[in-house]
């Protein structure tokens, strides 16, 4: 991974929220399937999307530096 690209950065920012997006949505389906209250499913999708997004920019932010 080149860093200093600025083009490349978009696409992994992009990347990431996906995969964010993602998680937050399994997150939400599994809290669903068990029979959480929606406030419940709502603020396990928030955090899950939080904490994934969070992780991977702190992860591309390593690696490309």
């Amino acid at each position: 991974m080149n860093g200093n690209n600025p083009s490349q950065r978009g696409v992994w920012l992009a990347i990431i929220l996906l995969a964010s997006l993602g998680g937050a949505a399994v997150t939400g389906a599994l809290f669903h399937v068990v029979g959480a209250a929606p406030p419940a499913v709502m603020g396990a999708s928030g955090a899950a999307f939080m904490g994934v997004a969070s992780l991977g920019l702190a992860a591309h932010r390593f690696m490309t530096e």
